[in-house]
């Protein structure tokens, strides 16, 4: 007797339409989040670099406005192309007060030591000092500058009668560059010493300047002053 055929019951192998829906659904869902995502994210860029070229711009406007101003104080400070003749301490003071301006804008160095240049010429030294001692603080990268910077704060506590302070930062100056501004420091002390009425001192300080830089510009100075009091074989030949 023949068997009878089983109707073979076929997988299912195809999405029926509600899943299928779901899942472009989900993927609709996802599409979705994803442009929201990108659509924040670029908002976020693009407001950050308008951020940035708005900074960029403002400070480039504040730089060119500082620049104005000091290239202005320079004239002053200087009596260059002037509409009319001013008398120095006149001069001195608009350069002092444009030098200022100058500096809330933004400052920079040459502001800066121009600023307590204008305070050292105008006797202020207690001003001229500070000053100084904020360039030392605020730009110690300006290695060019500074050994000038050190001499000028020097004078300030001198002229301020602080001798002390001024040995010190001539000391300073001595270590600078691992020595490099050496005998320019120490010819500071030494004339510094006979002002003070300290011969001593200074001839210690002109004696070191021989030993150690006979080829300076200072040497000379320095020989003038002690020569004759050096033992034989120190004298210059």
């Amino acid at each position: 007797m023949p068997k009878a055929i089983k109707k073979r019951i076929t997988k299912k192998t195809t999405l029926q339409e509600e899943e299928v829906k779901g899942i472009i659904s989900h993927a609709m869902d996802f599409v979705r989040e994803k442009k929201k995502t990108f659509i924040l994210v670029s908002s976020i860029v693009g407001a950050a670099a308008a951020v940035y070229i708005i900074v960029m711009l403002y400070t480039a406007s504040l730089a060119n406005k500082a620049y104005a101003l000091e290239k202005e104080a320079f004239h002053y400070y200087y009596g260059i192309n002037l509409k009319s003749p001013m008398l120095e301490d006149e001069r001195l003071k608009k350069a002092l007060e444009l030098y200022q301006q100058s500096l809330k804008v933004k400052s920079t160095p040459i502001a800066l030591f121009y600023l307590g240049n204008c305070y050292y010429k105008l006797n202020d030294y207690t001003n001229a000092a500070k000053s100084y001692t904020s360039f030392i603080d605020k730009y110690p990268g300006e290695e060019g500058m500074l050994p000038l910077v050190y001499q000028k704060l020097a004078y300030s506590y001198v002229n301020n009668g602080k001798a002390g302070d001024a040995i010190k930062t001539l000391q300073t100056l001595e270590k600078f560059k691992n020595g490099v501004f050496k005998d320019t420091a120490l010819i500071q002390q030494a004339r510094l010493h006979e002002t003070l009425g300290k011969p001593e001192d200074a001839k210690k300080n002109y004696g070191e300047l021989i030993k150690e830089f006979p080829g300076s510009i200072w040497s000379a100075e320095a020989r003038s002053k002690i020569g004759a009091d050096l033992p034989k074989e120190e004298k210059p030949q």
